[in-house]
């Protein structure tokens, strides 16, 4: 039964009511005052209930489970009690920035999109988190901008661990219409799929989604407390309690944690790759497109090696059985040497790799704060007003719009060439490109698409006409039959996110013009070889 509350927060919680009532009081200083909160109890002592009945706020929903129950049960339980239209998850110690609501209502009602998704990157560690260096410190994220995300193109990036699944449309980062979780929920009868169940929701929203909005604007305070699951897992050294209480309320040792295909652990690296394979079986396991790459989890897990140096030789272990389990030698990918020391606390700007700061490191108790509501009040403080939160958003009228101009067909290919070279590569580079196309069964079904952006159109033309002529005159090809050749300028980033899953892939020139590939983010798109392009099935 829907309610009149376009908002159901639900906030699944487990023995935690020290940081609930934190994250409670995040819900209840919202600037939209309508909403609904549904509080989740698995199965916890009196105190639990007892934080929500002191609220006395009728907007407040309160149940309990019968018994204790895994984390995805409760989970599912929770989400059988919402009643609103959108719907978002949050952790009992993380907390919504004040303007979520506000945010998320005036985003829903601009823009042709169903879900919004946001950046958990702005994090607050409790003063009891079990890593020390990180102890009642803030983390802010300072950008201010929202990008309209491709959702199939999003969920390949992070098969491909391209992306974190920070950027999926989790129910744990975005508020998700209620028509896509009974869609998913009809497939199997249940939402909740997984025993990881935040990863998962972005897994599977991504898949049946065709876009979504996504905020690096904070739309909520991510909380490590001590109770963390996630912490827990990622520095099982430190405090390795609340993970093995998460185990043993799904009933699972770490021999049955993870898929066949994995290794026995409770590396979170190594988690997420369980979701990504069971989830790929479930729901799309003929799925070309987006595919579980073993080699892939390895590389993945040994960079991320050194995150708790407490587990390295358990971790290295895990690593060498799963490369072992799966014949690939140890010159596929590089384990780095143990770090020595431990991270120091640090307070102040934090860059990224291009020197940029994008992240700010406060430290709580200089700053007078001591829990997630507070810290979200912070936050709130700090960040420009909504007149500098900056959109990018291509309506699908727009991209339609984009399709034809650019004359995309059902196969589409790019290419990026260097046209400050000498004429006579350059002439041998098209001539090579254009003749693999033009001898290839589907040509009739192409569109090569030429960037443009170092010369005038006009230029690009006669030099790319003149490269036609000579292949029609010398070696009888004629590409009046396809492919269509398209010239395009420099596009936003906005319009490469609509573009990007409408191509087949990148030919590869000798000489190419680096700036535009890097603004295309090129390494995104497949790359196609030309002297296997004629035997290459599209």
């Amino acid at each position: 039964m829907y309610s009149q509350n376009l908002f159901s927060v639900i906030i699944p919680t487990r023995q935690r009511h020290d940081t609930l009532k934190h994250s409670i009081q995040s819900v209840i200083n919202q600037t939209h005052k309508e909403f609904e909160l549904v509080v989740m109890d698995n199965f916890s002592s009196p105190e639990t209930a007892e934080v929500v009945a002191s609220f006395n706020d009728e907007r407040i929903k309160y149940h309990r489970a019968p018994e204790r129950l895994s984390m995805s049960d409760n989970w599912e339980l929770g989400l059988s009690h919402a009643t609103g239209e959108y719907i978002t998850v949050l952790g009992d110690d993380d907390g919504l920035m004040p303007d979520c609501l506000e945010i998320c209502l005036n985003l829903l009602n601009t823009y042709d999109v169903q879900t919004v998704a946001w950046s958990r990157g702005t994090v607050y560690w409790w003063p009891n988190a079990i890593v020390p260096w990180h102890r009642n410190k803030l983390y802010v994220r300072l950008q201010q901008v929202a990008f309209q995300f491709q959702a199939k193109q999003k969920l390949k990036q992070f098969y491909n661990f391209e992306v974190s699944y920070d950027e999926l449309p989790m129910l744990y980062n975005a508020f998700i219409h209620r028509s896509l979780i009974e869609k998913i929920k009809s497939v199997y009868g249940k939402y909740f799929m997984s025993s990881i169940p935040d990863v998962y929701s972005g897994v599977i929203n991504a898949y049946y989604l065709d876009n979504y909005l996504y905020s690096f604007r904070p739309l909520s305070v991510a909380g490590n407390s001590g109770h963390s699951t996630g912490t827990s897992s990622c520095y099982p050294s430190l405090g390795g309690k609340p993970f093995k209480d998460f185990l043993t309320d799904a009933k699972k040792n770490t021999k049955k944690l993870l898929h066949d295909s994995l290794v026995p652990s409770i590396n979170p690296l190594m988690c997420v790759a369980d979701v990504q394979v069971r989830t790929k079986e479930l729901f799309f396991p003929v799925d070309e497109e987006i595919k579980f790459d073993i080699l892939k989890v390895v590389r993945s897990a040994a960079s991320s090696i050194n995150m708790d140096i407490g587990q390295y030789e358990t971790c290295l272990q895990e690593i060498e059985e799963l490369a072992k389990k799966h014949k690939i030698p140890t010159s596929e990918f590089n384990i780095s040497e143990k770090q020595t020391h431990r991270p120091q606390p640090y307070q102040g700007p934090i860059s990224d790799g291009n020197g940029l700061i994008t992240t700010w490191s406060i430290n709580g108790a200089q700053a007078g704060i001591s829990n997630v509501a507070q810290a979200a009040m912070l936050v709130w403080g700090m960040l420009p007003d909504l007149s500098f939160f900056q959109v990018n958003y291509l309506s699908k009228e727009e991209a339609i719009t984009l399709y034809q101009n650019l004359n995309l067909k059902e196969i589409n290919l790019i290419v990026f060439p260097e046209w400050h070279q000498p004429e006579q590569s350059l002439n041998e580079e098209f001539a090579q490109a254009i003749r693999a196309i033009v001898t290839h069964p589907d040509k009739d079904k192409m569109t090569l698409l030429v960037d443009s952006s170092q010369i005038s159109d006009e230029d690009a033309n006669l030099a790319l006409s003149s490269v036609v002529m000579n292949l029609l005159m010398e070696e009888d090809l004629d590409v009046s039959d396809g492919p269509k050749i398209s010239l395009f300028g420099p596009l936003s980033e906005i319009e490469w996110q609509a573009l990007r899953p409408r191509l087949h892939g990148r030919i590869v020139l000798d000489h190419e013009n680096k700036v535009a590939l890097a603004q295309a983010k090129a390494e995104n798109i497949s790359v196609c070889e030309i002297n296997k392009f004629k035997d290459l099935e599209l």
